[in-house]
């Protein structure tokens, strides 16, 4: 039927107007998400700023001069290392480097190290492959282990399996990286011994850390799908739901899961660029080349240059990470459009 709009009345053979109030939401839904986009795009434009603004001036002011390491090294002279520092500007003030190495990144130039003198982006483009792929296989073990664990504890809570679902949980929530990764490492170690040398390389470069980088976020995901659950099942409509004869099975995984769906995602988004930036410790305990390696490195070494552009790359992905995600939970949850407007 014609929906009545305040004000008029609805006589029969006449059309009444809608009025802005009542058109469905889902008709602004794109401006809600443009909205979204919006925002955390200002979001991670503030984050990306303060992270490369605290990481530039942690490094100067902490570590001293960046080409000392040249001269103790015996790498160059002293009056190459003065020729360097000239050329590169880091004999200008402070600020003046800062504000140069802002309007760099604007520009798409990250700067050059100063022990290779290659181009900042050549450097950590060479390492970024072995790091996403890490990355993106560790997001899809927390992904489908978390989700795993989360249904499991619900779905089971009073039972042994559901309490031994948060039992590992909360392992998997409380290890740190570094502890889970030299036992994982041990264990397949001491299990095959028998095995030829070099033929656990597969397992120990790609599938091990990316079991150990996967639970250690596996746990935060579990959580928030195991609360969500708990709360959905607490809702007056699942009163509904079971009155119209469904089966529990039915209702927990379609009717109750779907509603915990978007804190899920956002939460896996967190942990997304958690495993990016996570990769260090990971990259180390399994001496895995990747941006993890090369951060500790150009630390050690003092290159700032490439420390700096790491931090910028992480944050940016931190960003788009969670864009994808809030436009995800938009396209699940169709309350959240409403908010979003």
């Amino acid at each position: 039927g014609l929906c009545q709009s305040r004000g008029h009345q609805q006589t029969p053979g006449r059309f009444t107007f809608l009025s802005p109030r009542m058109v469905s939401f889902t008709d602004r839904s794109g401006n809600g998400a443009l909205r979204t986009v919006a925002r955390r795009l200002l979001e991670g434009m503030i984050t990306a700023w303060a992270a490369v603004t605290v990481t530039f001036f942690a490094l100067h002011l902490t570590a001293g001069d960046p080409l000392s390491g040249l001269f103790s090294r015996g790498l160059a002279t002293p009056e190459q290392i003065e020729a360097t520092r000239i050329s590169l500007g880091l004999d200008d003030p402070l600020l003046i480097q800062y504000f140069r190495y802002l309007t760099g990144i604007f520009r798409g130039d990250l700067g050059v190290s100063l022990y290779t003198r290659r181009p900042v982006s050549q450097e950590i483009f060479a390492q970024l492959p072995s790091t996403l792929e890490l990355a993106l296989s560790g997001l899809l073990i927390a992904i489908a282990l978390g989700f795993f664990l989360g249904i499991l504890s619900a779905w089971k809570e009073h039972q042994f399996t559901g309490k031994l679902a948060a039992a590992i949980t909360g392992m998997a929530t409380g290890f740190p990286v570094a502890f889970t990764g030299i036992l994982a490492l041990y264990a397949v170690r001491t299990s095959y011994q028998h095995l030829p040398k070099g033929s656990l390389s597969p397992i120990q470069h790609l599938i091990l850390p990316a079991l150990v980088l996967g639970f250690a976020s596996a746990g935060g995901i579990a959580r928030v799908v195991h609360a969500g659950l708990r709360e959905s099942m607490r809702q007056p409509y699942m009163l509904a739901v079971q009155a119209r004869g469904i089966q529990r099975g039915f209702r927990f995984l379609w009717h109750a899961l779907k509603p915990s769906l978007p804190p899920a995602v956002s939460m896996s988004a967190l942990e997304a660029a958690f495993l990016l930036s996570g990769t260090v410790i990971t990259e180390t305990v399994f001496a895995r080349p990747g941006l993890g390696r090369l951060l500790i490195d150009s630390i050690l070494d003092g290159d700032f240059p490439i420390a700096m552009g790491i931090v910028a790359i992480v944050a940016i992905f931190y960003t788009l990470s969670h864009i994808i995600a809030d436009l995800v939970s938009v396209a699940i949850d169709p309350r959240l459009r409403r908010r979003a407007q």
